[in-house]
């Protein structure tokens, strides 16, 4: 069976993620957190193949430059039971959106700018993707 023809596995080692974790197992169970700046988040269809993956991000990445949408500060904390963002207002930290483990699709970053990365997740009210788009302080 040709790669093209199978049902895209988004559980699959492709290779690309074969680094060796920074964390050890416990860390994920109370969460890390990282500072990033939310580019933006747009509904997607289901994506079948990686390269739709990456393809949404980066339009959404260029879409909100072109329309000059500020980046805005967040905090993100991630561990086994979702992803968690909160705003950065001034010195006031706010809840923005959490997504349980369950839902988040896919986690993904941009080999042309390792600071970008995004993860699509099912939106809990009508079951749409939605890609979020983040850059991050650091690589």
């Amino acid at each position: 069976m040709s790669a093209k023809n199978r049902d895209y596995d988004p559980m699959s080692d492709d290779g690309y993620d074969s680094k060796i974790p920074l964390h050890n197992d416990e860390a994920f169970q109370h969460g890390i957190q990282y500072d990033a700046k939310f580019i933006g988040s747009v509904e997607v269809p289901k994506p079948t193949s990686r390269i739709e993956i990456v393809t949404a991000m980066r339009r959404i990445r260029y879409e909100f430059k072109a329309k000059a949408v500020k980046k805005r500060k967040v905090n993100l904390l991630i561990s086994v039971d979702g992803i968690k963002k909160d705003l950065y207002a001034d010195e006031n930290k706010s809840f923005l959106m959490q997504h349980p483990i369950y839902r988040v699709f896919y986690v993904s970053h941009d080999s042309q700018d390792l600071k970008i990365f995004s993860f699509i997740a099912r939106d809990n009210v009508n079951n749409s993707f939605r890609c979020n788009v983040f850059k991050a302080n650091k690589k």
